[in-house]
């Protein structure tokens, strides 16, 4: 299932992606800028192209200057045409800058309900395999074909598939969501000729005349964890649709091996169909805070680092590091309930993922100093839970 350091890394990784358009977009409105302020071969004297030179140089630099205080400072000493060109450019990185940051973010939550969707798709396979099964077993009858074989349809058979079909939660979730294998239908009967066909324990299940309950559950978590998830052709397949299935083909496979274990027949449904998380209302609005926060907060928050990190330009600290130390600062101060110690030491498990292999150190340092101080100051206060092992 969801859990908060898979939070923590999609909200790292959204943020990666923010700040590093952030950096490329001001390469591009600067440049844009600067265009404005080359000759024009019509109407303008090449001669006076270092006059020219001047006034792009001028714009750039007061581009660099104010773009912090989004909006630049009237000067009777600088052409209008100048800081009127200069001012429109640093509003229109800014509406861009709050356009990314309205993308990335609806990015984020629809991974979040991506997941549902697909854990959806993946439970209704066993049923198009089904599909296929009853599809191939007539056809052989239609051609009389009656030599003696070790597959016996039981997929077509499994009270696990038929239950399945019958669950009208089940049903209305894949309607609703517009779910559905239709598209891909030729490809699963790829798979299934090339690869469940040719499985040793799916073979083993289809030569049973009469599969227990416990066998044909056996068989379908079979499919699931042996083969669905680990086969390189079908994960490449999967992962063309969700961008991000390395990372939430962990989570899919719980999920849906905890669906297959927990299936009971005499229940009404026999089916429980599981969140995506436990707590989702909870976890998706700190997920939604541990970005925004972050990210509006981030001048703040790189002052405080600069102030720890000696001897050194916050601009030469690795991105990822300093994106990893602004999340740990944000949890601490926004999330009264998390304790400072599991804030702490999620982040270095993530430095140690995704960062530099000395990142472990500098992160455990810096955050260290700044727990202890921010906790002094009364910046960070904590409450419940969050009270464990904080001394």
């Amino acid at each position: 299932m969801l859990n908060r350091r898979i939070l923590r890394v999609k909200a790292m990784q959204a943020l990666y992606s923010y700040f590093t358009t952030q950096e490329s977009l001001k390469d591009v409105i600067r440049e844009k800028l600067e265009s404005q302020f080359y000759p024009d071969p019509a109407k303008d004297d090449f001669a006076e192209a270092d006059k020219f030179k001047a006034r792009r140089e001028l714009a750039a630099r007061l581009f660099n200057e104010n773009l912090q205080a989004r909006s630049v400072q009237k000067d009777e000493g600088v052409d209008t045409e100048i800081l009127n060109a200069v001012d429109r450019a640093i509003r229109d990185y800014y509406d861009e800058l709050r356009s990314e940051e309205r993308t990335i973010q609806s990015a984020m939550m629809n991974d979040i309900e991506g997941i549902h969707k697909l854990y959806l798709k993946l439970l209704a396979l066993p049923v198009e395999l089904a599909h296929i099964e009853k599809q191939e077993k007539d056809k052989k009858e239609k051609a009389y074909i009656h030599k003696e074989s070790k597959w016996r349809w039981n997929f077509m058979k499994s009270p696990l598939v038929d239950d399945l079909t019958k669950h009208e939660a089940f049903s209305k979730q894949l309607i609703d969501h517009k779910i559905s294998w239709s598209d891909e239908f030729d490809q699963l009967k790829t798979w299934y000729k090339e690869i469940f066909k040719k499985d040793e324990e799916l073979i083993a299940y289809e030569d049973k005349e009469e599969p227990t309950l416990e066998e044909h559950k056996a068989a379908i978590l079979h499919l699931f964890k042996k083969i669905i998830f680990k086969n390189e052709s079908i994960s490449e397949f999967l992962s063309e649709s969700d961008l991000h299935w390395s990372e939430n083909k962990p989570i899919l496979r719980s999920l849906v091996a905890k669906t297959f274990q927990d299936y009971e027949q005499e229940l009404d449904p026999p089916y429980e169909l599981k969140k995506v998380s436990q707590n989702e209302e909870e976890d998706l609005e700190f997920f939604e805070v541990l970005f925004k926060d972050t990210l509006h907060k981030s001048t703040e928050l790189d002052e405080l680092i600069e102030k720890k990190v000696k001897n050194w330009d916050i601009s030469r600290v690795a991105l990822t590091d300093r994106i990893i130390l602004k999340m740990a600062i944000t949890e601490m101060m926004q999330f009264h309930s998390i304790p400072v110690k599991v804030t702490i030491n999620e982040f270095i498990e993530i430095s140690k993922l995704y960062s530099t292999p000395k990142s472990k150190q500098f992160v455990n340092g810096i955050l260290d100093v700044l727990a202890n101080e921010l906790t002094s100051d009364g910046v960070i206060r904590k409450s419940g839970r969050g009270l464990i092992d904080n001394k």
